[in-house]
C-alpha cells in the first residue's frame, strides 16, 4: 500500500542517503550518557506533589457526583416568590 504522508516524509528526508560516521555515533553516545539527571529529592518532591493533586482531583469528583444525586424542584409565583424543594432519594421516614 502507498501511504502519501509516507511518501511525502520521504521525498523531503534531509538525511536521505547520508550516513552516519563513527564521529557522529561516538558524539551521540557521548551525549546520552552526559545528559543530567533527575535528583532523587525532586523526584520524591515532584510524586507528592502528583499525589496531592491526584487526592484533591478524588475529593472534588466525589462531592460532585454527590450534589448529583439530589434534585431540584423550583417554583417561582407572579409576585416573585421562589420556591425550592430538594428531594434527597436517601431520605427514609
Amino acid at each position: 500500500m502507498n501511504d502519501p504522508i509516507e511518501n511525502l516524509l520521504r521525498q523531503h528526508d534531509p538525511a536521505a542517503g547520508k550516513v552516519l560516521t563513527n564521529f557522529d555515533r561516538t558524539r551521540i553516545l557521548q551525549a546520552a550518557n552526559g545528559r543530567r539527571r533527575i535528583a532523587p529529592r525532586l523526584r520524591v518532591a515532584f510524586a507528592m506533589a502528583l499525589l496531592l493533586v491526584m487526592i484533591a482531583g478524588a475529593f472534588v469528583v466525589r462531592s460532585h457526583r454527590r450534589e448529583e444525586s439530589l434534585r431540584q424542584v423550583q417554583y417561582a409565583t407572579p409576585g416573585g416568590t421562589r420556591i425550592v424543594w430538594t428531594l434527597d432519594p436517601k431520605f427514609r421516614m
